[in-house]
């Protein structure tokens, strides 16, 4: 069997590359009759930030770094159609994972048999506007099935598609070992690419209102984006700079989370929130909104974090004191979170992937 991951940029350094990293590695594990290849619309960087281990194709040597939705972004889309249409046309493949709807819109535009792709989406379901809701709606009834991340996105599909159409496949964690970390450091944690679906402006706006009642404690940021200029300023405005860290991109995620004592989730959306999986699993607790879509999938009040009302600056700021001042109650959650974790291991996701591709 000839498998394709069709995705935008594969250098890219946020969830999507990561999930895709992960589940090829996974499958070339389990599957050595299967024949992955990846094939990248664009290729903003000199190679990939995660490890692969199958053949990539770059079909242009084009930047792909624009903000969502700019006008530079949909033009670059646009603008490579014939190159996919003309790659598609001379290569074959039994199965292509498309990730994200974009993706699936440029193989439909492109001529590509539809009856071949498996839509994966990342983002909640009311994350497009009516208009390309309904234009995703009819690509997708078209597709061999549509893969979502959350049961609150199946229910949705689910009113609009026969039930086995949609099935859903939560993102895999794979992680060098689960781990209970101490939890006892001044320190919390955030992870993703600076984007503002993150939502960290939020969370510097948060952490001031932590700051006054707990001055110790500092929050630190891992990733990169195009939003990082943006949030460098808002710290500086608040003045945190000596409490909110940006600490950049890291090659060693379990090592960064296991010097913090929770997690904290301030976005303002989610495909799935995998980073909750992977915080969980070094033994951290999650303070987190309940954010569309993913977090309330993991985090269960009280028994592995905390979740709050959606955008309630207020309650997170009061659940991060609470972390902060129970110490016995963190630890608590924390031991609780290693389990939670472990339903997201690779080896398990696979087997629902190759149910979908009707392998053993």
């Amino acid at each position: 069997m000839k498998l394709c991951f069709f995705i935008d940029d594969i250098t890219h350094t946020g969830g999507i590359e990561r999930v895709t990293s992960n589940l090829v590695l996974q499958f070339s594990k389990d599957q050595k009759g299967l024949d992955i290849e990846i094939v990248s619309q664009f290729r903003s960087s000199e190679k990939p930030w995660y490890p692969f281990d199958c053949k990539i194709n770059y079909l242009s040597e084009k930047n792909y770094d624009a903000k969502p939705h700019s006008i530079s972004r949909i033009t670059t889309v646009l603008g490579n159609i014939n190159a996919v249409r003309k790659y598609f046309k001379n290569h074959h493949y039994d199965v292509i994972i498309a990730q994200s709807f974009p993706n699936v819109f440029a193989l439909f535009i492109a001529g590509v048999d539809m009856s071949k792709v498996i839509a994966t989406e990342h983002v909640y379901y009311g994350y497009y506007n009516t208009m390309l809701k309904k234009l995703r709606l009819f690509i997708y009834k078209r597709c061999k099935k549509v893969a979502v991340l959350t049961s609150a996105d199946k229910d949705c599909y689910d009113k609009y598609f026969r039930s086995d159409h949609t099935v859903l496949i939560p993102n895999p964690v794979v992680v060098p070992e689960y781990f209970h970390s101490d939890l006892d450091n001044n320190i919390a944690i955030a992870m993703g690419r600076i984007q503002y679906q993150k939502g960290f402006d939020t969370l510097v706006d948060v952490f001031a209102m932590v700051h006054k009642k707990q001055p110790n404690w500092k929050v630190y940021i891992y990733g990169d984006g195009n939003f990082r200029d943006d949030i460098e300023r808002h710290i500086k405005e608040c003045g945190m700079e000596n409490t909110v860290m940006l600490k950049g991109r890291t090659d060693d995620v379990p090592s960064a989370m296991r010097e913090a004592s929770f997690f904290i989730l301030s976005s303002r959306f989610e495909g799935f929130g995998m980073v909750i999986a992977e915080a969980m699993s070094q033994g951290l607790p999650v303070v987190s909104f309940d954010c569309p879509t993913g977090p309330s999938d993991m985090v269960k009040s009280d028994i592995n974090g905390i979740l709050v009302k959606n955008q309630d600056k207020q309650a997170l700021a009061d659940a991060i004191c609470y972390m902060i001042e129970n110490t016995e109650k963190r630890k608590e959650m924390g031991k609780n979170a290693v389990n939670t974790a472990k339903e997201f291991a690779g080896d398990i996701i696979a087997k629902k992937w190759y149910s979908v591709f009707e392998i053993n």
